[in-house]
C-alpha cells in the first residue's frame, strides 16, 4: 500500500452538499491544509448541470444502487457520485426545514442545533433577493430563484388555480418559516443551470494552495489506532493509498457514510464480526434510523396538446397539512408538467400514452424507518438499502389523503379540461369513503424522493442509537466526525439539500472553534 508523503490538517471524505461546503469554508484559513476526496468526478460537466430534463436524479453522476422500497420490491436509488453530490443531480428544489424541525434536534439533547443556531447558516449560504432581511440572506454562494407568475406555463398556472379552488392558500415564499399553501418553488438555479455546491463553493476555492481536491478516490475505511482516527485508506485502479490527517471528516452521505464507518469497525459488533471486520467501537446506530420521504403519483393521461415537453417540468408546489395531523406542512404536493415515456416502453404500453403528466404527493415527516447494511467488506460492493417505505400506517393514511387532494385538483374547473383520465388507478376508488383500495395502491407505487438521512444520528452519549455528538464527533473515537444528512435526528419537512449545506456551514464553525 502506498503512503502519501504529506499529511493534512483535515481530510474530508465526500464532496457533496455538506462536504464541499465544509472544505471551502475551512480552507478560507490559509494555515489549514485541507484534502477533499471524492469517489466520482470533480470535473465540471455543463450538460449535466442543466435542469432542462429532470428525471428524478437519474443522471450519469450516479452510484447505480438499488434499494428495497417495500418488502420484495426493489427500485433504482440514484445518489450523486460527483463533486456536488446530491446537489449536482437533484431537481434544484431549495426548500428550507421548518423551525420546529430543527428545534426538535436541540430538544433531543443536541445543544447548539436549534432554529436560532441554524437560521444564520441558512441565511449565510443563500443569495435570495426576495422575502424579508430577518429570515433571508442576500450575498451567499447559493442563488435562490423563484418562477414569477408571468413566467408560469399554462400547465403550472392551471395547477396553481386548481389548488386555490380546492382550498389551498396562495403563498410566494415557502422559506419564510410560516407559509402554508401553493406557490413557486425556491430553486438553487441560475438561468437554466442547477447551482450545486461544486459550482457555488468549490469552484471559487479550487485555486487556494492549502486546498487539494482529488476525484475518483474511493475511500474504503478510516484507519483507527488506539481509539483515534489517524487517516483514511483509498482505493483506485492503481491500488491502495493511505492518507494521514490530524482530523477525519466523513461526508459521504446517508448511504456511504455509515458504510465507511462500518468498514472501519464502527457499528453493531455482531454484524461486523459476521463480515470479518475487527470491531473498533460497538455502535448500534450506524446504518439504523434511515429516513426517506415517501412519494406517490397520480398519473394523468392528458388531453391532446396539453403537455409540451419543451417546457420546464417543475415550477410550483404546495405545502399542506394532512387531515387529522398535528404536524403542519407534513405534505408536499406538486406537478410534473410532462413525462415523456419514450425511454420506458413497457410503462408506455401499460399507460397507453406517449406523454403523461403527474400530480405528485409526498409525506415530509415519515414515521417509517429503514436501514443501511454492508453486503460485503469490499468497498466496491454496494451496501444493502432497505427504505421500508410506508411501513408505518400513518404514512399510508397521509399519502392517501394527499392522493385525494390531488384528485380534487385534477377534477377542478381549472384543471379538468386538461385531463382525459388516469393511469394505473380506478377513479371509482375516489368515490367511496373506504380508503382500503387507495391504501393498496399507495403501497404498490410508493417511491423514494432520494432524500436519505439519519443513519449516523446525532445525539448525546446516553442515547444508545446516537453515533455523533452535538459537535458531530463520533462517540468513543477521537479525531473523527461525520458531517452530512446522516447526522439528522429527524428528517426535515423539506427537500434536504439546503439543510445538508447548512450542516456543512455549521460544522465549519465547530471545527474552526
Amino acid at each position: 500500500m502506498d503512503v502519501l508523503a504529506e499529511s493534512y490538517d483535515v481530510v474530508i471524505v465526500g464532496a457533496g452538499s455538506a462536504g464541499a461546503t465544509l472544505a471551502a469554508r475551512l480552507s478560507e484559513d490559509p494555515a489549514r491544509r485541507v484534502l477533499l476526496l471524492e469517489a466520482g468526478s470533480i470535473e465540471r460537466n455543463p450538460d449535466a448541470d442543466q435542469l432542462s430534463n429532470v428525471t428524478f436524479a437519474l443522471t450519469t453522476r450516479d452510484w447505480a444502487m438499488q434499494a428495497q422500497a417495500t418488502p420484495g420490491r426493489n427500485l433504482a436509488f440514484p445518489q450523486g457520485k460527483a463533486a456536488g453530490g446530491g446537489s449536482a443531480v437533484n431537481a434544484a428544489l431549495a426548500l428550507r426545514p421548518l423551525p420546529e424541525d430543527i428545534d426538535s434536534w436541540a430538544a433531543a439533547g443536541n445543544a447548539g442545533w436549534g432554529w436560532a443556531d441554524l437560521l444564520p447558516m441558512l441565511c449565510r449560504l443563500e443569495a435570495d433577493a426576495e422575502g424579508t432581511d430577518a429570515v433571508h440572506g442576500r450575498t451567499g454562494p447559493i442563488p435562490i430563484a423563484r418562477w414569477q407568475p408571468h413566467q408560469w406555463t399554462a400547465q403550472q398556472r392551471a395547477f396553481h388555480d386548481a389548488c386555490i379552488e380546492v382550498g389551498i392558500s396562495a403563498v410566494h415564499d415557502h422559506n419564510d418559516g410560516v407559509a402554508e399553501g401553493v406557490g413557486p418553488f425556491p430553486m438553487n438555479r441560475r438561468d437554466g443551470e442547477r447551482v450545486s455546491t461544486a459550482i457555488a463553493y468549490l469552484e471559487p476555492a479550487r485555486a487556494r494552495p492549502n486546498l487539494e481536491v482529488r476525484g475518483n478516490a474511493l475511500v474504503d475505511r478510516v484507519v483507527i489506532e488506539n481509539g483515534r482516527a489517524i487517516g483514511v485508506e483509498c482505493v483506485n485502479a492503481e491500488g491502495r493509498t493511505f492518507v494521514a490527517a490530524r482530523e477525519i471528516v466523513v461526508s459521504a452521505g446517508a448511504i456511504h457514510s455509515p458504510a465507511i464507518l462500518l468498514r472501519s469497525g464502527i457499528g453493531a459488533a455482531a454484524a461486523l464480526r459476521s463480515l470479518g471486520i475487527k470491531v473498533v467501537a460497538d455502535h448500534l446506530g450506524v446504518g439504523a434510523n434511515l429516513m426517506e420521504h415517501p412519494g406517490a403519483f397520480l398519473f394523468v393521461i392528458p388531453e391532446p396538446g396539453v403537455c409540451d415537453t419543451s417546457e420546464v417540468q417543475f415550477q410550483l408546489g404546495a405545502r399542506a397539512t394532512a387531515p387529522g395531523s398535528t404536524e403542519r406542512n407534513d405534505l408536499l404536493l406538486g406537478m410534473m408538467s410532462h413525462w415523456d415515456l419514450a425511454a420506458t416502453p413497457d410503462f408506455r404500453e401499460l399507460v397507453g400514452a406517449d406523454v403523461i403528466f403527474a400530480l405528485t404527493c409526498g409525506v415530509l415527516s415519515p414515521r417509517s424507518r429503514g436501514s443501511v447494511r454492508l453486503a460485503s467488506p469490499d468497498p466496491a460492493v454496494a451496501p444493502e438499502i432497505d427504505l421500508n417505505l410506508c411501513n408505518d400506517p400513518w404514512d399510508v393514511v397521509r399519502l392517501v389523503a394527499a392522493l385525494r387532494i390531488q384528485h380534487r385538483v385534477a377534477r377542478s374547473a381549472a384543471m379538468r379540461d386538461r385531463v382525459r383520465g388516469f393511469a394505473l388507478i380506478d377513479e371509482a376508488m375516489f368515490a367511496t369513503d373506504d380508503d382500503s383500495a387507495l391504501a393498496a395502491y399507495v403501497k404498490g407505487v410508493c417511491a423514494p424522493w432520494y432524500h436519505p438521512s439519519g443513519t449516523c444520528r446525532m445525539g448525546p452519549a446516553n442515547d444508545a442509537m446516537a453515533v455523533v455528538d452535538n459537535e458531530l464527533r463520533v462517540h468513543g473515537v477521537g479525531n473523527l466526525r461525520v458531517v452530512d444528512a446522516s447526522i439528522m435526528p429527524t428528517i426535515p419537512r423539506a427537500t434536504t439539500n439546503l439543510t445538508a449545506i447548512a450542516i456543512g456551514e455549521r460544522a465549519a464553525d465547530l471545527l474552526r472553534a
